[in-house]
């Protein structure tokens, strides 16, 4: 089994930044959508991302932005990856100045069709849970088996909704994604993050790569 790639999502402060860097993250999460608990302004984003590692990747979570605003939001963030969460088109994802992750919502009624639309426009198509008032963060898991059937289909899949150290393992032999995306899995409280909780999830991710290998 290939390395998978491991992203903590909704990071609101240094001290967390610094902690699951030293983890082993690859990536890390800042939300943009003021409703979420987990909102960091540009600024600060920018200041929090001071305390990663060099070679994590920075990524930023947005909800129907306008091109403007997301290349705004970039720059000033100093990001490496766009993650979209809101009705954007396969158009509206071409052309932006970072990297692209499109991230589709899973609930009754999902079209894999959608997803397939996205496949070589993007980088990578994120798997979420539908439901809830936000844009993702339900704390849920969805039927994996949607997730392992589009697997083969597209370039690069992503899977979140419900990840935590508990289930994690399982998540992987199912779906076998290229990454995962972990928030509430990982938190003591809305925003601020558990530690041991980071340590045994990636804990978790190597040893199920080593034991496939």
């Amino acid at each position: 089994m290939r390395r998978i790639g491991i992203k903590i999502c909704g990071i609101t402060t240094s001290r967390d930044a610094e902690m699951v860097s030293e983890a082993g993250a690859d990536a890390v999460g800042f939300i943009f959508y003021p409703r979420s608990p987990r909102f960091v302004t540009p600024t600060a984003a920018r200041e929090i991302a001071s305390a990663l590692s060099p070679f994590v990747c920075r990524v930023g979570v947005c909800v129907d932005l306008g091109r403007a605003e997301l290349a705004a939001l970039a720059r000033d963030a100093q990001l490496d990856v766009l993650q979209l969460h809101g009705q954007e088109t396969p158009e509206d994802a071409a052309d932006l100045p970072a990297r692209v992750i499109r991230a589709l919502r899973v609930g009754p009624g999902f079209d894999a069709e959608q997803a397939l639309a996205f496949d070589g426009r993007v980088e990578a198509l994120l798997l979420d849970t539908a439901g809830g008032t936000l844009p993702g963060g339900t704390g849920t898991t969805f039927d994996w088996d949607i997730a392992r059937d589009l697997r083969p289909k597209v370039r690069r899949l992503i899977l979140a909704g419900g990840i935590n150290p508990a289930n994690v393992t399982r998540a992987i032999r199912t779906v076998r994604p290229d990454a995962i995306d972990v928030s509430s899995g990982v938190e003591r409280s809305p925003g601020v993050k558990d530690a041991a909780a980071v340590r045994d999830l990636i804990r978790a991710v190597r040893e199920v790569e080593q034991e496939e290998s």
